[in-house]
């Protein structure tokens, strides 16, 4: 099997394309913890406007704890997608 350049060219952009962004542990680890302590402080604003005691921050804290986990599934769903590109078990029958 013959592997040309632009081939190596190809896989080396696709891998500095993976350790960027999400490919990256710790952007993951702030998208995970960002997002809910965000939504948790507009709760607890939310909270001290209308004095509904810990009811928006729980609520709007599960929010962001649901989208943060959603999120990395989708990330996780396409990185490894990218990763199966053109992998016999990855394709098809149609």
């Amino acid at each position: 099997m013959d592997v040309s350049r632009v081939d190596v060219a190809d896989q080396a952009a696709r891998e500095a394309a993976e350790k960027r962004g999400y490919g990256d542990g710790l952007t993951q680890a702030l998208t995970l913890v960002v997002a809910p302590v965000l939504f948790g402080l507009l709760g607890a604003f939310v909270d001290g406007l209308l004095g509904t005691a810990p009811l928006f921050l729980l609520v709007l804290g599960f929010v962001g704890v649901l989208g943060s986990c959603v999120t990395a599934y989708y990330e996780y769903e396409a990185r490894i997608a990218r990763h199966d590109e053109g992998k016999p078990w990855a394709r098809h029958q149609r």
